[in-house]
């Protein structure tokens, strides 16, 4: 006689593993979920919190961001100091995503459109920054975060 003691422990274990893993998600749903971490993202930094944006990003030595003012940070820590460095050089800058685009891919999201960045000028007028972007979002430990992003803006003709 073969005890089941073995096969009731194998299928508690596949139970178990399947309970864990990630639900999925529909199209409309993750990219509700996108639109949700932009709106935390573009919220964090008018705040010129730069803690609050970084808790929008995936914290790992593997997150690859192109800002408009570096070539390529790799890592959480390198865009985190990026980030105070910016928020210290352009106090009260205001940020808008214009016309945000979202292509659920597999489980990750991937975001286009273009921004406006308005910055106080000790001068009069505040300075108005218009450029695009692109990033990937998905989820790493339960939450929504961005994984790679890219800023930038076109050259001006010569």
């Amino acid at each position: 006689m073969r005890h089941p003691l073995p096969l009731i422990l194998v299928c508690g274990v596949a139970g178990l593993l399947d309970a864990c893993s990630p639900t999925v998600e529909t199209p409309e749903e993750m990219i509700a979920e996108a639109k949700a971490l932009d709106q935390r993202f573009v919220e964090a930094y008018n705040r010129g919190d730069a803690d609050a944006v970084m808790e929008t990003y995936w914290n790992s030595p593997d997150l690859v961001s192109y800002a408009v003012d570096t070539l390529q940070l790799k890592g959480w820590q390198a865009l985190k100091d990026q980030t105070v460095r910016t928020f210290t050089s352009m106090k009260g800058a205001s940020l808008e995503i214009l016309d945000p685009n979202y292509k659920p891919v597999s489980d990750m999201v991937m975001s286009w459109g273009t921004w406006r960045l308005t910055i106080p000028s000790k001068e009069g007028a505040p300075v108005e920054i218009v450029g695009r972007y692109s990033d990937v979002k998905t989820q790493r430990g339960g939450k929504w975060v961005y994984i790679f992003d890219h800023a930038s803006m076109p050259l001006s003709a010569p």
